[in-house]
């Protein structure tokens, strides 16, 4: 890759360079005379504690101006012309990746001093169809929220969380991107957001992207969180703060009894130590600014045994398992200003931390669940550099790296694992079992030219990513066994063995020649690159046209370098933005966009590292005796080798998405809005079986991968995936102004297809993106049409704050609140063959709804003066004030293990590994098992839940600023 990034650079160059995720904001408008006519030649200065200098842009022939690289902040704009008296406007406020649009009115006075002070500046976009949320910390800093900056996605209309981050209209977590100071720090295995956390003291903006994005903006099919961390500034500032959770803190947690019985632990934070300190300022006035921070978070967990569990040296019931985790968080920032019309910006971060304590569910003896996780070397930096040449050619460069690793181990790493299945909940012996050890780095080369033209504001740009990862893979003692039973109470055993396929001798169809390969290791390489063109055209004062054209390339390589899968994908984008009274503070605006997937390299680390594997069925259970016996009640079988074959032609992964909406600001810094939206995912990459008998990396559907086998071997035409969201959401919010603010939104959605997405949220939980279970066979498509799992019909949210101006003067309390509906309950059928819960046995989202969501979180926040500048602010958060506990989701398992390949299903509708047969060549069951409530073998089918609501806790806290 290294010899290349010059001629890459140059090519960049000559294409008019990519545009990185937005650090700054734009301050826009028009100046005119009394008449209404456009005075050119007019000069315009903005001003801030934010920007080094003054900055100044000079009025166009339509008495246009627009000054860009602002960083986010509160402005003053001051506009002047000989013969007329300066006219300014106080307060402006510029957020991240948006135009504050100004009209201001020059007019003839007999008094040169006269200064006109125009209308309060607009809190509307009226250019941009993007639809989000900025944050700053006026709010995060006023509401209770977890300190981290993901916290912030919550608040914005048509989120909710999962295990892989924040879902975004239907999509799921591992689908978003998430960008600091410009960087994508999306993880580089699986997409999610957790390979970098930093706390809201290090951030000066948080902006949310929903949808309605331009031609610069890609790589995800969710949305994208882009965060800014602080700067320096010409006066020192700084603080230190302390913050405190746990021990007598929060409630105990009472959902032992409400938890199925194959439940064996409940997980708490024991106490939680958060505190550090920052300090930013200038070496050189207006010139040279630094900044740096540190925080350190130490947690202590405590996993509680709630069930008696069998074997020797295992604990329990009422053992209390501790854990440790010790994050140091830090960030620095150098901000130099070489030239008046330039800027150079370097800065770091990183969450390098470790983990200590139980590592794998509590199923026998610590050798089974004791280990440490560490991730010590997640840093990142990013050098910037923004340029503006002859007062219309704006340049912004970066370059930056991510880097990410995490190990494990522990006293069972190199012991074989023994987990007997013929009880519940499950007894283990023996080792960790299969795990993993990887390391990933993104190294990102960004430039971008935009110009403007008489009313045009022209974009070229592209990118390139170059990623670098790997993977060691284990199976602690070479042999994972367990112990099963058919359903006539014959003992059996499942061994899973990985297999050095490149060893002397070696013969697939011969176990004689197997040997274990321990670890597998992998190293392969992605190449992203991408480039666009897209034009904010100003058809009218108030029109504006955004058309865009972006162009992605994705390169995935194998073990041996080759690249297997590659892809090429062209997104349109098109939006509309109308002002219709013309005076900036309303809009009408439309968008249609396509969105495509970044592949993630787990697909690398598993389908094309050459890993072969065999699940080998014998009646030996002594670890490494896998030699598979032809009489067992299962086939044995190896899958794997070389790189998992990818079908001709296969097209990348997309959501298209089509927006309507209208917003108007009312009163003063008060804005209300409705929208609709709808999101279909239009094609999927996953791995089929087409019923050669391997996988097929395709398009299911399409092409190849149109044929979906049965696992009899008979095949049927492939259904497309599916997903579609429809939405129509209504919106209120007011800026902090007069001592209070308030977001509030409600949001109706449909949520249906037969695929989640890129993490599956059914009851098998896979966080392998393109390559879950979902498409293997056509088994597990019956039935699974439907409302998808995370589909919660009305959304209410209401996050804000109040001053008080009288009583206690100062105190701040805060207020966030949610309540949606329940999500869809299902009856899920065990899969002998996969070991997990894949099977659709009713109509998938047929069987009722899951208990609402529903919470209120409380702040408060008193400040006291120590000085003229020095203020110390102490603050408590009250979650889940009403400590409720309760159950989201049941458990929708029918049935469990033990119980042989069908389950409990009767035996004319089970297809022999727990699904239900179907009609000849269909889709179509070959019956219904009847209510799943009256004959599902699992005792706590859709009694017990699996999620709950947190316990009510309290975190109290101490800031001191100056």
């Amino acid at each position: 890759m290294r010899p290349r990034v010059p001629l890459i650079v140059a090519a960049l160059l000559a294409l008019g360079s990519p545009l990185l995720a937005q650090t700054t904001g734009r301050i826009a408008g028009e100046i005119t005379d009394s008449s209404g006519l456009p005075v050119p030649g007019a000069t315009v200065t903005v001003r801030s504690p934010r920007l080094q200098g003054a900055r100044s842009a000079t009025t166009d022939a339509r008495g246009e101006f627009r000054l860009a690289f602002l960083p986010p902040g509160t402005y003053g704009v001051k506009a002047e012309l000989a013969g007329f008296p300066p006219a300014a406007v106080e307060a402006v406020r510029v957020d991240i990746d948006r135009t504050a649009t100004l009209h201001v009115r020059l007019e003839v006075a007999e008094v040169r001093e006269t200064v006109d002070v125009s209308a309060p500046p607009p809190e509307i976009d009226v250019t941009n169809t993007a639809t989000g949320l900025n944050v700053t910390a006026d709010l995060y800093t006023r509401i209770p929220l977890d300190r981290s900056f993901f916290a912030v996605a919550r608040v914005a209309p048509g989120t909710q969380e999962d295990e892989m981050g924040t879902a975004f209209y239907g999509s799921t977590g591992a689908e978003n991107q998430y960008v600091v100071d410009g960087l994508n720090v999306t993880g580089t295995i699986n997409g999610s957001h957790r390979e970098q956390d930093l706390n809201f003291d290090f951030v000066e903006e948080v902006e949310v992207k929903t949808g309605g994005l331009p031609a610069e903006y890609g790589r995800s099919t969710g949305g994208i969180l882009n965060v800014l961390t602080k700067s320096g500034a010409n006066e020192l500032h700084g603080g230190a703060f302390g913050f405190f959770a746990g021990q007598g803190l929060h409630s105990d947690d009472r959902t032992a009894a409400s938890r199925p019985g194959d439940t064996t632990t409940i997980d708490e934070t024991t106490s939680r130590w958060d505190f550090g300190a920052e300090l930013g300022g200038r070496i050189v006035r207006d010139r040279l600014w630094f900044f740096a921070a540190f925080n350190r978070v130490a947690t202590d967990t405590a996993t509680l045994v709630i069930r008696d569990l069998e074997g020797e040296g295992v604990p329990g019931a009422g053992s209390v398992v501790p854990g440790q985790k010790r994050d140091n968080r830090f960030a620095g920032k150098l901000t130099w200003r070489p030239a008046s019309s330039s800027s150079v910006t370097l800065s770091a971060f990183g969450d390098p931390n470790r983990f200590a304590g139980a590592v794998r569910p509590i199923t026998g003896p610590p050798s089974t669940y004791l280990g440490t996780i560490d991730a010590s070397r997640n840093t990142d930096v990013t050098l910037r550099y923004d340029g503006t040449f002859g007062g219309s050619v704006l340049v912004h460069g970066l370059f930056g790296q991510h880097r990410e690793r995490r190990t494990l181990g522990g006293p069972g790493a190199e012991t074989a694992r023994f987990d007997d299945r013929t009880v519940s909940p499950t007894a283990s012996t023996g080792g960790l079992g299969p795990y993993h050890d990887s390391s990933a780095r993104r190294d990102v080369y960004k430039l971008d030219l935009s110009k403007f033209l008489s009313g045009h504001e022209l974009k070229l740009g592209g990118d390139v990513e170059a990623l670098g990862g790997a993977a060691r893979q284990f199976v602690s003692g070479a042999d994972y066994v367990a112990k099963l039973v058919t359903a006539d109470g014959v003992d059996y055993y499942q061994h899973y063995v990985r297999i050095d396929d490149r060893a002397p001798g070696y013969a697939r169809d011969d176990p004689s020649t197997w040997q274990p390969a321990n670890p597998v290791v992998s190293a392969p390489q992605t190449r992203n690159t991408s480039a666009y063109v897209q034009d904010a055209w100003r058809l009218r004062r108030n029109l504006t046209l955004n058309l865009g054209l972006r162009f992605e390339r994705q390169r995935l390589e194998d073990r041996d370098g080759k690249t297997p899968l590659a892809v090429d994908n062209w997104a349109p984008r098109f939006g509309l933005a109308w002002d219709p009274a013309g005076d900036g503070k309303g809009k009408v605006y439309g968008a249609f966009g396509r969105y495509f997937e970044s592949i993630p390299q787990l697909i690398q680390f598993l389908a094309f590292n050459g890993l072969t594997a065999a699940f080998s069925y014998n009646f030996d259970g002594t670890a490494g005796a896998y030699a598979p016996d032809a009489t067992a009640p299962q086939r044995s079988y190896v899958f794997g080798g070389d790189s998992t074959a990818v079908a001709a032609g296969i097209g990348g992964q997309y959501v298209d998405e089509w927006l309507l909406g209208f917003e108007r600001e009312v009163g003063g810094h008060f804005t209300v809005g409705v929208k609709g939206s709808w999101r279909r995912l239009g094609r999927v990459i996953e791995d089929v079986d087409t019923g050669e008998g391997e996988y097929l990396f395709g398009n299911p559907g399409e092409g190849p991968a149109s044929t979906l086998a049965f696992l009899d071997g008979s095949a049927v035409s492939s259904p497309r995936a599916e997903r579609h969201n429809y939405s129509l959401e209504a919106t209120a919010r007011k800026r902090l102004s007069s001592g209070w603010q308030i977001l509030a939104s409600y949001v109706f959605t449909r949520l249906r297809g037969n695929y989640d997405g890129s993490f599956d949220r059914s009851s098998s939980r896979e966080a392998a993106p393109n390559w879950n279970s979902g498409f293997d066979y056509a088994d597990f498509l019956v039935n699974a049409d439907g409302p998808l799992t995370s589909e919660s019909v009305h959304q209410l949210k209401a996050d804000g704050s109040y001053e008080l101006r009288r009583g206690a003067p100062g105190l701040n309390l805060g207020l966030s609140t949610h309540w949606y509906s329940g999500w869809p309950e299902n009856a899920y059928g065990l899969s002998v063959n996969y070991l997990n819960w894949i099977y659709y046995l009713a109509p998938r989202g047929s069987l009722g709804r899951n208990p609402a969501d529903f919470e209120i979180d409380l702040h408060a926040g008193y400040p006291i003066r120590l000085a003229r500048a020095v203020k110390l602010t102490v603050q408590a958060d009250l979650f889940n004030v009403l400590d409720r506990q309760a159950i989201l989701s049941y458990d929708q398992r029918y049935n469990l293990f033990p119980g042989g390949p069908c389950g409990g299903l009767p035996a004319g509708l089970c297809n022999g590994d727990g699904g239900l047969a179907t009609q000849p060549g269909t889709l179509v069951p070959l019956g219904a098992i009847g209510d799943p409530r009256r004959t599902a073998t699992n005792p706590d089918y859709l009694r017990k839940g699996t999620i709950f609501t947190s316990p009510r806790s309290l975190r109290l806290g101490v800031r001191l600023t100056f």
